[in-house]
């Protein structure tokens, strides 16, 4: 008898577990279903803080409670101007909100411009009506690796309004390569003064290269939770002191064959502070002296 119901409790369990791997085999098969207009619409606002009971009261435009609690009674509701305010207000792209296509966020590209980045750092100074008390916030996340190819990101926070308490950003996305590359490095130093100069600091976070390279080509909409993802994990690294000392700029770097990369930073370095585009409150006098002592030191090497 005993053995019998030892039969027939496998045989129960052996049911239940086909039975579970058809459901999963089923879920699986399951085409995913498309992101509409309206979901898009409401993840926009949901991933600068906004949640989608509160966009009437943030984003105005004439919605109501009634219109934001589904996306079936959302969608009549969007006009084309609610769409053109609504990427304006978080600068994300107008293809990708109607049509899911491509990346929500311009990446900007100020490679060895750094006066270009001076003017947009400058125009989103301005552009913080009744938010001149609140700072731009600026991280800067890269990969330790000296041959690591992947990208590194300058991710700007610009308030754009205030919810109860808390305040809402539109984030930037700014390129700067591989920090390894002494061309990029230099590039990046470049921005980190014109930000000081405009009383930015820039918080510079070593990142794992996989979650940086999958968060930059991968997600297609940068908000509050990506943010706080890479800063997860990530441990600071002091970019101030690229323009300080020259140790710590050439920290990281590829020297590549016959310290051909040390050279060409520190060269690069000197010639954009002699152009006055390293210039920043904490510059040290003899901080030019220091840079070239250490250039005609590396040649000799």
């Amino acid at each position: 008898m005993l053995e019998a119901l030892v039969a027939i409790g496998q045989i129960l369990g052996l049911a239940r577990a086909v039975e579970s791997i058809q459901r999963l085999w089923s879920k699986w098969r399951q085409k995913p279903v498309a992101e509409t207009l309206a979901g898009r619409f409401w993840r926009l606002f949901e991933a600068h803080g906004v949640h989608r009971n509160q966009i009437p009261r943030f984003f105005g435009h004439g919605l109501q409670f009634k219109d934001v609690q589904d996306e079936v009674a959302l969608l009549p509701c969007l006009t084309d101007e609610h769409l053109a305010d609504a990427c304006q207000l978080f600068g994300v792209e107008r293809q990708w909100l109607e049509r899911g296509e491509g990346n929500a966020h311009v990446r900007h590209h100020f490679y060895l411009r750094p006066q270009a980045f001076g003017i947009f750092l400058d125009e989103l100074l301005a552009a913080r009506k009744g938010l001149q008390d609140v700072e731009l916030k600026a991280e800067l996340f890269g990969v330790q690796e000296r041959q690591s190819q992947v990208d590194s990101t300058l991710l700007i926070a610009q308030p754009i309004g205030l919810l109860n308490d808390d305040v809402i950003y539109r984030y930037h996305q700014v390129d700067g390569g591989p920090l390894g590359y002494w061309k990029s490095r230099v590039s990046n130093s470049a921005l980190v003064a014109q930000a000081l100069a405009r009383n930015l600091w820039i918080s510079g976070r070593l990142c794992n290269a996989r979650k940086l390279s999958s968060q930059t080509y991968e997600a297609d909409l940068w908000g509050t939770r990506e943010r706080d993802a890479l800063m997860m994990g990530s441990r600071h690294m002091d970019v101030e002191d690229w323009l300080l000392e020259p140790q710590a700029l050439l920290e990281g770097v590829d020297p590549e064959a016959n310290r051909f990369g040390i050279i060409s930073a520190l060269e690069l370095w000197l010639k954009l502070e002699a152009q006055g585009l390293m210039e920043h409150p904490f510059a040290k006098p003899d901080r030019r002296e220091v840079f070239q002592a250490s250039l005609e030191a590396e040649k000799t090497v």
